[in-house]
C-alpha cells in the first residue's frame, strides 16, 4: 500500500516540476537548482530528527508540539513522548511547547536523537484558579488567594490533606499538636481573630461547606482521601472570603477532588508501607534508681525531722532504698515501655474514564496507622464515585458520593498525672510491670514505710491493654447538580449537597484497672457510650455570566442558598459490671447517668460577585453576601458582608509589555467584611437546667441558668489587604507580597450584670482584636533542563493585639494548673499570654536574716523564691501572678525544594517558626518534689543544705505541703523556636523503555519518604507545637504537658498508571 502511494506521489511530483521549470531557472534553493542547459539537479538531503520530550521528573510528555522555527513544519509527541520530524540537514531550531510548561527552543545540527526536558510553568498550571462559587484566571484574581503547588499535591505521600499544606503557604500556620493516629491539627490563617467563637478556617469540599468541629481525637480532614485531591486553594483576604459571609472571617480552604476527563481512560494504583518511631529527642529524662532512692531518703529525712525532731536511721527507709551502694542501673523506663515501632500502610486504586459527553471517576482507599503508643491506632476506608454527562448542547448533569469509615482505638492523654503517659513519666523506676511469670501486674504497689506513703498506681501498660476505648465514625458526602446553558455566556446551576455522619464511642474500664492510690475493686467495671448522628443539607441556585466585549471582560455570579443541619446525641454511663467479660450496657447493674439532646441550625443566603477587566490591565471585583442564621436572636438575625477589590497589571502597560525581564507585575488592594457565626446554636437563648428546692433537695421544676440576649449578633472582621504579584525572567522567578490589617469586632464575651437580675453574667458582643502582618512568598526555577531545581520560600509576620474586652475590660483567665490559671488575656497584649510567678532563685541565709521579708511557712532556706509582684510581702497565688511569656511567634516560614534529574527526583519540605514560647506543663509533674513521684534528671542538682546548695535553681525537698515549688512560673516557659524537616521524598520514574515491555503500564514511580525527619529546637519537651488542652482553645495556647508524641515515619511506596 505504502509503495503504491509513493509511486503515485512521484508521478505527480515530476509533472509538477516540469510545469514550474520556467520559473525555477534562477532559483537559489540549494535543494533544487536549474542549469542553463535545462539539466535538473535534485538534492534530496533532508534528514529526520527524532527525540523524546520529558518533564523535569523524567516522565514522558505526550501531545507536545514540536515545530521547526520559522516554518509550519511540525508534529506532536506520541504517548511515550517521542517524535520524528524531517528537517534540512544544515540544522535549525526546534520550538517545543506544551500547556503547563515553558516553551523551549532547541538547536540541532542534523540527523540526531534529542532528549528535551521541559520546565513546568507554575503560572500556567495555576492559570485557572478555584475561587468561591467559580473559577478565575490567575491573572484576573484581585484578592489574596494562594494555591498549593499541584506537583506537591500529587507527589507528597501523606495520610491527610493538612499534612500536604504544611509549610506550603505564607500566613497559614499548621501545628502538629498531637501524634495520635487520626488526630487533628491546628490550622490558623492570619492569626487568632476570636476569643470565643473559634478560629479554625472554613473548609469547602467540592462546594460543600465542611465545618466539622476540630479536636484532638479525630481529624475531620481524615475523612477525605488525599489521593482524591485535585487542587487546594486558600482564600485569605476579605475580597475572596466575603462570598462565604458569616463563615469566612478565619479564611477559607477550598478542596477540589479529581474528576474524569473527556476521551481518556486512566487507572492509578498506589501502595505504601512504612514504620513509625518516636525519636529519642524530647523523651522525658528521669532519675535513675540510685538517684530516685536518694530523693526518697531525703523526703523521709525531712518527715522524720518534722515529726520526731531527729535524724532518720536506716530502718526508717523502705528496704528497697536502704543500701545505696548496691543500687545501680536505670530501672523500669515506664515511658519507653508504652511505646512501640508501629506500622503504617496506605493503598489506593482509582479509575478516570471519559467519552466525548460523559466523565466518570471512581476510587477506593484503605489506610491503617498503628499508634506508637501501644494498643492505639486508626483505620480509614474511603471511596468516591463521581459522574458528569452532557445531555445535548445545553444541559450538564452530575452527581457524586464520597463515603468514608473511620475506626479509631484511643487512649486517655488528658494532660494530667493519671493518664497513661502522665503515669508513665512519674512512675517508680524500682517497680516492674511484670510478675515472676511474665504476666502484667494490674496494680503497682510502691515501697512503703511509716514515713513514706508513696503513690501506688495502675500499671499503665495493663491499662492500655485492658481498657476499651473505640470510636467508629461513618460519613458520606453527596452532591448532585444540573447546569443549563441559557445563552452562550449565561449558565444556570442548581446543586444539592448532603453530609450524613454517625459516630459511636464506647469506653469500658474493667474492675481490674485502678488509679493512682486507688487499687482495683472486683465488680466495679464501668462503661461510657456516646452516639451522635448529624445530617446537613445545602441547596444552591446560581447564575454565572461571562462575556468579553472587545477590550472589556465581565464575569458575574449571583445565587441563593439554603442550608440546614440537624444533630442528635445520646450518652450513657453504666456501672458496676459484675463480670468484666460482658461489656454490653445491659450487663451493668445500673445506668448511673444518661443524657439525650438534639440541636439544629439553619441559614439562608443571597450572594453575588462581579469581576470587570479592561484590556487585561485594570481589574475590579465587587462581592456581597447576605446571611440569615437561626443562631442569632430575632433582633440581629441577618447580616450583610460586602467587599471591594482592585488590581492593576502594570506588565500590560505599553511601557512594560515588551520588557524582557518582567513577565508579570500586578498591584492589588482589597477591603471588606466577613463574619464568624461559630457561636453555638442557642447562645442567644436562656439555658434551662433541672432545679431543686432547698428543703430535701427534691427536684420539682426547671430553672433558667442564664440571661438571654436577643440582641446577640455576629462577630465581624474588617480587613484591608494590599499585595504585589511579580514574575520575572519568563516566570523563572515569582514574588508575592501581602500586607493585611484585620480587625475583629463584636466578639462574644461574658459581661458582669447587676445581681438584681438574678444572674451573674450575660453573653454580649463587646470585644475587639486586631491582627496585622506581612506575608512574603518567593519561588522559582533557578536551574532548568535535564537537571531541574524548583524552590519556594514563604515567611509570614503576624501581630495580634486585644483592643477591648467586656464593658469593664476585665481580664480573662484560662488554663488549669492545680486549680490555678496558666494564661491571661488583657487589653493591649496578644491573646492568651502565659500567666504565673516570676522565679527569683532560692531563699538563702541572707534572706532569712532580712527583716523586710515576712517569714511565712513557705519562706525557708532552700525553698523556691518568687517575686512579690503586688508588694505585700507575701507570695500568694494569682495576686503575685504576672505575664511571663508570649506563645505567639515572631514569624513562621516554609521552604520547599524539588530537584530532578532524568527519572530521579528529590523533594524536601522544611517549616518552622522563630520566636514565641511554649509552656512546658510537664514540669507540673517532673518538677514536683511534693509527692512521691519520679522527677526530672535536673533535680540531681537540687538544694540539700547550705553546704550543698546545688545549682541554685532547684529547690530542696519541701518541708510542708502543699508546696509552691511546682506552681506555674517563668521556669516553665521555654523558647518555641524550631526548624523541622517535615518531609523528604526520593522518587524514581522507571524508564519508559522498561515500562513499555509490560504492554499495560504507562508509568511507574517508586519512592522513599521520611516524614518528620528531624526537629531542631531548644525546647526541652517532645514537641514545640504540642498542645495538651483543646487544640482550638484560643485562650490557652502553647501548653504542652503529656501530649501524644510525634513519630518519625519512614515508608516505601509505588505509583502505577495504566
Amino acid at each position: 500500500m505504502m509503495k503504491k502511494l509513493l509511486q503515485k506521489s512521484s508521478k505527480w511530483f515530476v509533472l509538477l516540476l516540469l510545469y514550474h521549470l520556467p520559473f525555477l531557472k534562477s532559483s537559489a534553493n540549494p535543494a533544487l537548482a536549474i542549469t542553463d542547459k535545462f539539466s535538473i539537479t535534485v538534492n534530496f538531503a533532508d534528514k529526520p530528527v527524532s527525540g523524546k520530550v520529558i518533564s523535569g521528573t523524567g516522565e514522558p510528555l505526550p501531545g507536545v508540539t514540536v515545530l521547526l522555527k520559522g516554518t509550519t513544519i511540525g508534529t506532536t509527541t506520541n504517548s511515550e513522548g517521542g517524535f520524528e520530524l524531517t528537517v534540512p540537514d544544515n540544522g535549525g531550531i526546534l520550538v517545543v511547547s506544551f500547556i503547563g510548561y515553558l516553551t523551549k527552543e532547541v538547536a540541532f545540527t542534523g540527523n540526531e536523537l534529542l532528549q528535551i526536558s521541559l520546565t513546568e510553568d507554575t503560572k500556567a498550571l495555576d492559570e485557572v484558579v478555584v475561587v468561591g462559587y467559580g473559577t478565575q484566571r490567575s491573572q484576573d484574581v484581585t484578592g489574596s488567594v494562594a494555591t498549593v503547588d499541584q506537583k506537591n499535591i500529587k507527589s507528597l505521600p501523606v495520610s491527610t490533606i493538612d499534612q500536604k499544606l504544611t509549610g506550603q503557604v505564607a500566613g497559614v500556620q499548621i501545628q502538629q499538636v498531637s501524634g495520635a493516629p487520626g488526630a487533628g491539627t491546628s490550622i490558623k490563617i492570619r492569626g487568632n481573630g476570636s476569643l470565643g467563637a473559634g478560629n479554625e478556617p472554613l473548609y469547602v469540599v467540592d462546594g460543600l461547606p465542611y465545618s466539622a468541629g476540630m479536636n484532638q481525637t479525630t481529624n475531620p480532614l481524615l475523612f477525605i482521601n488525599p489521593n482524591d485531591i485535585e487542587s487546594v486553594t486558600i482564600l485569605k483576604d476579605a475580597s475572596s472570603t466575603a462570598i462565604y459571609g458569616s463563615r469566612g472571617a478565619n479564611g477559607v480552604i477550598l478542596i477540589t477532588t479529581k474528576k474524569g476527563a473527556n476521551d481518556r481512560t486512566e487507572v492509578n494504583v498506589s501502595s505504601m508501607r512504612g514504620v513509625q518511631q518516636v525519636p529519642q529527642k524530647g523523651r522525658p529524662e528521669m532519675l535513675n534508681l540510685r538517684e530516685f532512692a536518694e530523693l526518697q531518703r531525703d523526703k523521709i529525712n525531712v518527715t522524720v525531722r518534722r515529726l520526731e525532731n531527729r535524724e532518720a536511721i536506716l530502718n526508717d527507709y523502705p528496704v528497697e532504698y536502704q543500701n545505696l551502694d548496691n543500687i545501680t542501673g536505670n530501672g523500669t523506663d515506664w515511658y519507653d515501655l508504652l511505646l512501640q515501632t508501629a506500622a503504617i500502610q496506605d493503598h489506593n486504586v482509582s479509575l478516570y474514564k471519559g467519552t466525548k459527553d460523559s466523565r466518570l471517576n471512581f476510587s477506593l482507599g484503605y489506610f491503617k496507622q498503628e499508634g506508637t503508643v501501644r494498643y492505639t491506632g486508626v483505620e480509614r476506608y474511603s471511596s468516591k464515585l463521581g459522574m458528569e454527562s452532557n445531555i445535548g448542547k445545553y444541559l450538564l448533569v452530575g452527581a457524586s458520593l464520597q463515603p468514608s469509615y473511620i475506626k479509631q482505638n484511643r487512649t486517655n492523654t488528658n494532660a494530667n498525672r493519671e493518664d497513661v503517659l502522665g503515669t508513665a513519666i512519674w512512675a517508680n523506676p524500682f517497680m516492674s510491670p511484670y510478675d515472676a511469670s511474665g504476666n502484667l501486674i494490674p496494680y503497682i504497689v510502691s515501697p512503703q514505710s511509716k514515713y513514706h506513703s508513696a503513690w501506688s498506681f495502675a500499671n499503665p501498660l495493663f491499662v492500655l491493654k485492658e481498657t476499651v476505648q473505640n470510636q467508629n465514625i461513618f460519613q458520606n458526602l453527596g452532591s448532585a447538580f444540573v447546569q443549563l446553558t441559557l445563552f452562550k455566556d449565561l449558565k444556570a446551576k442548581t446543586s444539592l449537597f448532603t453530609n450524613w455522619s454517625t459516630s459511636n464511642y464506647f469506653q469500658f474500664i474493667p474492675s481490674t484497672v485502678g488509679a493512682a492510690n486507688k487499687p482495683p475493686v472486683a465488680g466495679t467495671g464501668r462503661s461510657t457510650t456516646i452516639r451522635d448522628q448529624s445530617f446537613d443539607w445545602l441547596i444552591e441556585n446560581t447564575l454565572n455570566y461571562d462575556k468579553t466585549f472587545g477590550s472589556h471582560q465581565v464575569s458575574a455570579v449571583v445565587g441563593y442558598t439554603t442550608q440546614k443541619n440537624s444533630a442528635k446525641t445520646i450518652n450513657l454511663n453504666a456501672d458496676p459490671y459484675a463480670n468484666d467479660l460482658l461489656e454490653t450496657i445491659n450487663a451493668a447493674q445500673t445506668i448511673k447517668g444518661w443524657g439525650q439532646g438534639s440541636n439544629e441550625w439553619s441559614m439562608i443566603s443571597y450572594l453575588g460577585r462581579v469581576n470587570y477587566g479592561f484590556k487585561d490591565r485594570y481589574l475590579l471585583t465587587a462581592t456581597f453576601r447576605s446571611d440569615g442564621s437561626s443562631r442569632f436572636g430575632s433582633n440581629n438575625r441577618y447580616a450583610f458582608f460586602p467587599s471591594m477589590a482592585a488590581a492593576w497589571r502594570l506588565s500590560e502597560e505599553n511601557f512594560l509589555k515588551n520588557n524582557s525581564i518582567i513577565y508579570n507585575l500586578k498591584l492589588r488592594a482589597s477591603y471588606g467584611k466577613s463574619g464568624n457565626n461559630n457561636i453555638g446554636n442557642y447562645a442567644h437563648l436562656a439555658s434551662i437546667s433541672p432545679g431543686a428546692y432547698v428543703f430535701g433537695n427534691t427536684q420539682v421544676t426547671a430553672v433558667s441558668v442564664g440571661l438571654p440576649n436577643p440582641n446577640l449578633t455576629w462577630e465581624e472582621s474588617d480587613q484591608f489587604d494590599a499585595g504585589l504579584d511579580l514574575d520575572l525572567f519568563e516566570n523563572r522567578l515569582n514574588l508575592v507580597v501581602d500586607f493585611y490589617n484585620r480587625k475583629s469586632n463584636n466578639m462574644l464575651l461574658d459581661n458582669i450584670i447587676p445581681a438584681i437580675t438574678g444572674f451573674n453574667t450575660q453573653t454580649i458582643n463587646k470585644g475587639n482584636v486586631r491582627n496585622r502582618g506581612i506575608e512574603i512568598a518567593l519561588g522559582g526555577t533557578p536551574v532548568a533542563g535535564t537537571v531541574q531545581w524548583n524552590t519556594n520560600f514563604n515567611i509570614a509576620f503576624n501581630r495580634n493585639k486585644v483592643l477591648s474586652l467586656n464593658s469593664n475590660n476585665d481580664r480573662i483567665l484560662a488554663g488549669n494548673n492545680d486549680n490555678n490559671p496558666t494564661h491571661i488575656s488583657v487589653v493591649g497584649k496578644p491573646i492568651g499570654q502565659f500567666f504565673g510567678y516570676i522565679y527569683e532563685g532560692l531563699y538563702t541565709a541572707e534572706d532569712m536574716a532580712n527583716p523586710n521579708i515576712i517569714k511565712t511557712a513557705q519562706v525557708y532556706e532552700g525553698n523556691v523564691k518568687y517575686r512579690d509582684v503586688n508588694g505585700d510581702g507575701i507570695i500568694t497565688d494569682l495576686l503575685d501572678y504576672t505575664i511571663i511569656g508570649n506563645p505567639h511567634p515572631d514569624f513562621t516560614y516554609g521552604f520547599t525544594n524539588n530537584f530532578s534529574y532524568k527519572g530521579l527526583s528529590l523533594g524536601v519540605i522544611v517549616n518552622g517558626q522563630y520566636g514565641g514560647q511554649v509552656m512546658n506543663g510537664l514540669r507540673q509533674t517532673v518538677d514536683n518534689l511534693q509527692g512521691f513521684f519520679n522527677v526530672s534528671k535536673e533535680w540531681v542538682n537540687r538544694w540539700r543544705s547550705a553546704d550543698q546548695p546545688g545549682d541554685g535553681m532547684h529547690y530542696g525537698v519541701p518541708k510542708l505541703t502543699p508546696s509552691l515549688g511546682h506552681r506555674v512560673s517563668n521556669l516553665w516557659v521555654e523558647d518555641a523556636t524550631y526548624l523541622r524537616i517535615a518531609n523528604v521524598t526520593l522518587g524514581y520514574n522507571l524508564p519508559q523503555k522498561w515500562v513499555q515491555y509490560t504492554g499495560a503500564i504507562k508509568n511507574c514511580r517508586l519512592y522513599f519518604t521520611v516524614q518528620n525527619l528531624a526537629t531542631f529546637t531548644k525546647y526541652g519537651g517532645a514537641n514545640p507545637e504540642g498542645q495538651s488542652v483543646n487544640i482550638n482553645n484560643t485562650l490557652a495556647p502553647g501548653f504542652d504537658m503529656t501530649s501524644y508524641p510525634l513519630a518519625r515515619t519512614t515508608s516505601l511506596g509505588i505509583n502505577l498508571t495504566f
